[in-house]
């Protein structure tokens, strides 16, 4: 398993700042589970997220965020429809319920593929940290349970402690959080759309949270990998989902009509004319595809070799993952060399802008801009997939405006690193993504589509 700390070293949800991006969407379809899992869900049940702008105000007691964001057309009462919000462009978090009694409060759980498993802060946890409603108090939650040692999931990479409880540590993008398995109630939509309880779901609570980069509003993280710990896996077991789901990312800006979402099984929308490509290695808990080439400006650049992106299995190193809880995009590095070279190269002789003598904080590449209108000159880059797939990314996804020392900058939203590629949420913001299986065959699919 990939250490997720190594995705992300090089990028702070904490110092970065994002601006001047356009209000649109990039919609996935993607498989969640393994071949032997597909019919572990049955009957036309599927879940639905509304993907929310984090200025909502969120109520704690009952859930709701102040604005239905899917059309009343849509909503059907057998489905569970949980909320998804942004919290801090780009990281986006699901509104759900969390405990029974007095101790049940809704919170906003920060989106994860590269986690094994859903957890939140609970009371007592240090450091303090600022977050969006009150710390989790499991004694104030009767269903609340401790996981037991001899449990069929206390097992490595959890292990048993005194008292006879199991403990978990996670490291991903959000935090290093250490604590206890335990099984709750949670809840997901709210008093406008109806309320949906799933019981002993798996989760950590945790009493520990460094580094943790929530932008003061999630209070933990919710795995969608294909972990049996996962939360899509647990939801699959029990009849809420099929092996598939889809997710639209989006940026709200100041407009606060647009949404998206994530959705699971038959909540899925259909995906005529996508793009798509195979999903990779579908046996591991990632979500791999088999990125061959890219483009810069449609010209494709040579010196990038598809070996590159080889993944090699004995070491645990390489190939190209799809993960929302990555913030911007991460190439591996001899890629990334060559293509940071090619930007610095068409700006300077296409549009006469030079790189910044000096390190912006928060980014790796950024440019000295003073004329107008120069934005929609920035380049785009199309990165070729397995099977003749390309995915386009368009300039307001791959640069944000930033004031340093009084003067105006244009920052690149690519990062390198030195273990793998990761295709993060900024540049699948203008995406409809969509995760199937076709003749035995996972793939990932996706329709580019307008802000509505």
């Amino acid at each position: 398993m990939i250490h997720p700390c190594s995705l992300y070293s090089a990028y702070s949800h904490k110092s970065s700042t994002m601006s001047c991006l356009s209000v649109s969407m990039l919609c996935f379809l993607l498989a969640l589970l393994t071949p032997a899992n597909l019919t572990s869900a049955t009957g036309n049940i599927g879940f639905s997220l509304p993907l929310v702008s984090s200025h909502h105000k969120l109520n704690h007691t009952t859930g709701e965020i102040g604005e239905l964001l899917l059309p009343e057309g849509d909503v059907n009462p057998m489905n569970v429809r949980p909320k998804v919000a942004p919290a801090g462009w780009p990281m986006f978090s699901v509104v759900v319920g969390v405990g029974s009694g007095r101790g049940q409060h809704f919170y906003k759980l920060a989106l994860d593929f590269v986690g094994n498993l859903t957890w939140i802060r609970c009371k007592p946890c240090t450091p303090e940290e600022q977050q969006e409603g009150p710390i989790f108090d499991a004694a104030l939650s009767p269903k609340y349970a401790f996981v037991h040692t001899t449990s069929f999931y206390c097992k490595p990479p959890f292990i048993g402690h005194h008292g006879d409880k199991c403990s978990f540590s996670a490291t991903t993008s959000l935090a290093a959080a250490h604590g206890y398995l335990a099984t709750d109630l949670f809840t997901f939509g709210d008093t406008n759309t109806g309320h949906k309880r799933v019981e002993g779901l798996l989760f950590g609570c945790a009493h520990r949270a460094d580094e943790f980069w929530n932008h003061g509003i999630v209070v933990g993280a919710m795995s969608l990998n294909k972990k049996s710990t996962s939360f899509k896996y647990q939801l699959g077991e029990r009849g809420f989902a099929t092996s598939k789901f889809s997710y639209c990312l989006f940026y709200h800006g100041q407009h606060t009509t647009k949404h998206g979402f994530l959705r699971f099984g038959n909540d899925v929308p259909n995906h005529d004319h996508a793009h798509s490509t195979p999903l990779m290695h579908y046996w591991k808990p990632l979500y791999y595809i088999g990125l061959e080439g890219v483009s810069l400006n449609e010209k494709m650049l040579m010196r990038i070799d598809p070996g590159m992106f080889k993944r090699d299995s004995a070491s645990n190193r390489g190939g190209t993952i799809v993960d929302v809880g990555t913030p911007a995009t991460r190439m591996i590095r001899a890629a990334y060399d060559i293509l940071e070279a090619a930007v610095i190269a068409d700006l300077h002789h296409r549009l006469g802008v030079s790189r910044a003598g000096y390190r912006v904080p928060g980014s790796r590449l950024c440019f000295i801009v003073s004329m107008q209108g120069i934005y929609q000159k920035l380049p785009s880059i199309t990165l070729h997939l397995k099977d003749g797939a390309e995915l386009t990314i368009k300039w307001d996804l791959l640069f944000v405006t930033k004031m340093h020392h009084g003067a105006q900058h244009v920052c690149f939203l690519i990062f390198p690193d030195e273990k793998m590629t990761v295709l993060g949420a900024a540049q699948q913001a203008k995406m409809a993504t969509l995760s199937r299986w076709v003749g035995g065959t996972a793939r990932l699919d996706w329709n580019a589509v307008s802000g509505t």
